[in-house]
């Protein structure tokens, strides 16, 4: 029989496994585990040998509801201090604009601003006019040497419309630009003191919203009742006053928006009248070298008319000797 064919016995048996088990140990040592087979590279995903108990001890302790309640109370705190600033630097803000108006320029010297800047408004307009009415003039001075008095009129007409034109730019339209002027100043006058105004009491009113938050910040952190009762009692007083203060600065500038504009627009009605009086001098002015030019021109037509009318009868009479000289012959 074979001899690798013998069953081996149980003593046997036991002699290969402390073999085995000493092997192993050896290549457990040190020294011996780089010379240890590589082991292969699979592609399975390593398995996380972490324990739960390891991951808990691991990961940040989360904070207790205390700690959650006193950062809370501290973001509210902040958010409150920020509110009433905002609020405060708003009614700053519409003060100083208040006190603006107490240092507008006295209504003469505005009312006499008005009438430089329309001035300059009109200024190319009423230039236009006056290059047109001189043009129509010129065409008028010659509208005679046809001898058509009805070309004579046509021309007149439009000189007239011309000097008509010029006395409306110079009279009306800039009376009409020196109260669009005033008019708009008032206007956004206005509107600046109602955007502080609003601003004022939007800051107000987050103000008060903000001591809400932090009344339920302060008793959700375990603040007694009566310290944060009495604290909202306080920020509300001082929200809501601001939001007064803010209404009555805005009924002030108003007030003193209406009164300001209002002694403007005495001192420039009668400088808006005093333009419309100059400008109708004028008008009659070039009204009159209208009439002159166009009786020149109408006795420049007749006299055209005249001296062809000679011109014709003389070539007539001609005409009629030559013809009798002709027959006596």
């Amino acid at each position: 029989q074979h001899p690798c064919s013998v069953v081996p016995n149980k003593g046997t048996i036991m002699a290969r496994l402390v073999l085995a088990v000493a092997m192993v140990s050896l290549l457990c040592l040190p020294g011996l585990a780089q010379h240890a087979p590589a082991p292969s590279h699979s592609t399975e995903p390593a398995e996380d040998s972490t324990q739960p108990a390891e991951k808990e001890a691991t990961a940040a302790p989360k904070p207790s509801k205390e700690e959650l309640a006193k950062q809370a109370l501290s973001r509210a705190t902040e958010a409150h201090k920020e509110a009433l600033k905002h609020a405060d630097d708003a009614i700053k803000k519409l003060k100083a604009f208040v006190h603006l108006l107490d240092d507008h320029a006295d209504a003469k010297t505005a009312a006499s601003g008005l009438e430089e800047s329309a001035q300059k408004d009109v200024e190319k307009s009423t230039e236009d006019a006056e290059n047109t009415f001189r043009s129509r003039l010129r065409t008028l001075v010659k509208s005679g040497s046809g001898g058509d008095s009805k070309e004579v009129a046509a021309a007149a007409k439009k000189a007239n419309r011309a000097a008509k034109d010029v006395e409306l730019s110079a009279g009306d339209d800039k009376a009409k630009a020196m109260r669009k002027q005033r008019n708009h100043i008032q206007k956004a006058t206005k509107e600046e003191a109602h955007t502080l105004a609003r601003e004022a009491r939007e800051g107000a009113h987050a103000a008060v919203k903000a001591a809400h938050t932090l009344e339920r910040a302060q008793r959700h952190a375990g603040v007694k009742e009566d310290i944060y009762e009495r604290a909202l009692d306080r920020n509300e007083r001082i929200g809501e006053g601001m939001e007064d203060q803010a209404q009555d600065l805005q009924d002030k500038a108003e007030d003193k928006i209406e009164r300001y504009f209002g002694t403007v627009e005495g001192r420039a009605e009668p400088l808006e009248d005093d333009v419309r009086e100059e400008s109708a001098k004028h008008f009659a002015g070039e009204r009159r070298a209208v009439r002159g030019e166009k009786k020149q021109a109408g006795e420049e037509a007749q006299k055209v008319r005249a001296a062809a009318k000679k011109a014709a009868a003389d070539a007539k009479a001609e005409a009629k000797a030559a013809k009798a000289k002709e027959a006596s012959a």
